[in-house]
């Protein structure tokens, strides 16, 4: 590491910092910014995600929704990343790509940019919204669709350090940018569209909402879950009546039959006697 890097590190951890810098590579190997402990993690966390997203795309036909958008030095990405437990349910995540350097801008990799975020999940506003909004990691201009007390109010129990940590709809949206190739910065000069913050707050739907409908959305999924569990039940309780049931007809047959021919027997052994 160089002086200045070295430098950097020791101000941040002493709080002379009061933000992050980091680019979205960086994110994933530490979302702490610092290193010294995530890192042994990293690549369970890696594992873990990759499987959840790789249900989540057979389920979603392999595709997940996106929009890229450019704004001068500046790009945008807008992601519908898929609830893994509520079908046809989607949280909005959009990343910012801002240049570091003069140098950066000339190159054709979003890599080396820095990263802000934004999503709507319930992990992301409940435990890490106040923690990115401090240090400078949350997009500014979506302020408005994002829940004020999640912005303002530090999450006592879920974060009481205001520590950046992992967010699967982050890591998500990581792992579907290197499987489109959305780190490629033509493809944003070809097909992206010019960022009109109006227009994508119209879009997104408000966390306080989102919150809402996925709690309201867990209600309704609990309760196909309890219906669908109670016609199972039904199903094997008929089906071990049914056996039950076939089980004592079959002993009655047979008991009957054994008692009829033993009165047959006997009828024939005193026939016999005469």
């Amino acid at each position: 590491m160089s002086i200045a890097g070295m430098l950097s590190t020791y101000l941040f951890k002493r709080g002379v910092f009061e933000y992050m810098e980091m680019t979205f590579d960086n994110y994933i190997v530490n979302p702490m910014g610092i290193k010294n402990s995530v890192f042994s993690q990293r690549e369970m966390y890696r594992e873990l995600y990759r499987q959840k997203l790789d249900k989540i795309l057979v389920r979603e036909g392999g595709k997940v929704n996106y929009k890229l958008y450019k704004d001068k030095d500046n790009y945008y990405v807008w992601f519908k990343i898929p609830s893994e437990v509520i079908s046809n349910f989607y949280y909005d995540v959009v990343i910012k790509f801002i240049p570091k350097s003069n140098a950066v801008k000339l190159t054709k990799s979003l890599k080396e940019y820095n990263v802000k975020f934004y999503s709507n999940d319930p992990a992301f506003v409940f435990t890490f919204a106040y923690a990115m909004e401090k240090n400078k990691l949350f997009i500014d201009e979506l302020a408005p669709v994002m829940s004020q007390e999640a912005l303002k109010e530090r999450a006592k129990e879920r974060n009481p350090k205001s520590e950046v940590g992992y967010v699967k709809s982050l890591f998500f949206a990581y792992l579907l940018m290197r499987q489109y190739n959305l780190f490629d910065k033509l493809l944003y000069e070809e097909n992206g569209i010019s960022f009109n913050i109006k227009e994508l707050l119209s879009k997104i739907t408000p966390a306080d909402k989102k919150i809402r409908d996925r709690q309201e959305a867990q209600i309704e999924l609990n309760k196909k879950n309890r219906i669908a569990k109670a016609k199972e039940a039904n199903k094997e309780r008929d089906k071990e009546m049914k056996t039950t049931n076939s089980t004592t007809t079959s002993k009655m047959t047979k008991n009957f039959n054994i008692s009829k021919k033993s009165k047959t027997v006997g009828r024939i052994k005193r026939t016999k006697k005469f």
